[in-house]
């Protein structure tokens, strides 16, 4: 990718890098990360420009997840859906996300298709909660609160 130059790229030659960039990382990032990797040879308007234009081929999808933008490559994929979850934890705000291949998933797109005639290419599901580490650490925490609890109940029963 380094034989491009900034601002004098073609519309395809930009489309190219996002897919590119995209199927690095897994066929799905953050719009924020994307840009700034390709900055230094384009401008944002050609970036914009570019997701747009895949967006509107239909190769690639746009969805929001707790106020942070992301960008999806479906690519060409009949019959195929990408099913993708994400898990928002209402303490830290950590966000992590996973790609789902169930059987029970293609079952329910299955469904939608047969009753609704609706082919889904993507499917975004978004769980919010607490994380295993805020959950751990609340528990430290209630445990030394706990501890600092009968500390005092028995310092001041003594002192009686």
């Amino acid at each position: 990718m380094s034989n491009y130059k900034k601002r004098n790229l073609k519309n395809n030659q930009i489309c190219e890098m996002i897919i590119y960039y995209l199927k690095e990382n897994n066929n799905f990032v953050k719009k924020q990360s994307l840009i700034r990797s390709l900055i230094k040879w384009a401008s944002l308007s050609t970036i914009y420009r570019g997701i747009s234009r895949l967006e509107k081929k239909g190769l690639t999808v746009a969805c929001d997840v707790d106020n942070d933008k992301y960008i999806a490559y479906i690519g060409s994929r009949p019959n195929k859906s990408l099913n993708l979850a994400f898990f928002v934890c209402d303490v830290c705000k950590q966000k992590f996300w996973l790609k789902l291949n169930d059987c029970a998933l293609d079952k329910i797109s299955r469904k939608i298709k047969k009753f609704y005639d609706f082919d889904s290419k993507f499917v975004l599901y978004e769980f919010r909660g607490v994380c295993r580490s805020c959950l751990l650490s609340k528990k430290s925490n209630s445990l030394n609160l706990k501890k600092e609890e009968i500390n005092h109940e028995n310092s001041s029963y003594a002192n009686r």
